[in-house]
């Protein structure tokens, strides 16, 4: 807990005067590279795509730090853990650096961590949790009036709650490289 605290103080800290608040809305769409380790059997891998939506609340500034805090919601087009997965929700946050060049637009790096949940059906399990760690790139387009295009892609790697198969544990791990765009609006 003292780290989470210095961390987030550090990061506040480097926001300065112009920072602001800011909440914004957007869709991920991303082919998802799944990696499951069974003992006793050979590595099975598959892919699935993520479509999901993200709302953000952030602090700072357009044009140097910002701390973002994201919820999302998604579906795979097809099943992982079992005859019928369904919705995925997680949770974000980032520290973004973005950059003023002078050309009308603001690139940034993000670095983060999530945390996810996605329902199952499974006799003796119904969800399945992840972590994840996260890194990308991206751009700000300021619109006017307090709106500003955002559009960004990040990998993420993801581990996943390991599976009970009654005689085993299965463990599972995924990465993404998850593209983003959505409109924010800065207060």
């Amino acid at each position: 807990m003292k780290r989470f605290l210095v961390i987030t103080a550090l990061c506040l800290g480097v926001l300065h005067a112009d920072a602001t608040l800011h909440v914004g809305l957007g869709g991920i769409e991303g082919s998802e590279d799944f990696r499951v380790e069974n003992p006793g059997t050979s590595d099975r891998t598959t892919s699935a795509t993520l479509q999901g939506v993200q709302l953000k609340v952030g602090y700072g500034d357009i044009n140097a730090y910002a701390v973002e805090v994201d919820l999302g919601y998604g579906r795979y087009d097809k099943n992982i853990f079992s005859e019928r997965d369904t919705d995925y929700v997680y949770f974000d946050i980032s520290l973004i650096k973005a950059f003023d060049f002078e050309m009308g637009f603001y690139p940034f790096f993000k670095l983060g961590f999530g945390s996810g949940e996605l329902e199952v059906r499974r006799t003796l399990t119904k969800s399945v949790s992840s972590g994840s760690f996260f890194a990308g790139l991206g751009t700000y387009l300021p619109l006017g009036l307090g709106f500003n295009l955002e559009a960004s892609v990040i990998y993420r790697a993801k581990s996943w709650e390991d599976v009970d198969m009654i005689s085993n544990q299965t463990e599972t791990a995924s990465s993404i490289f998850e593209p983003y765009i959505g409109i924010n609006y800065r207060f």
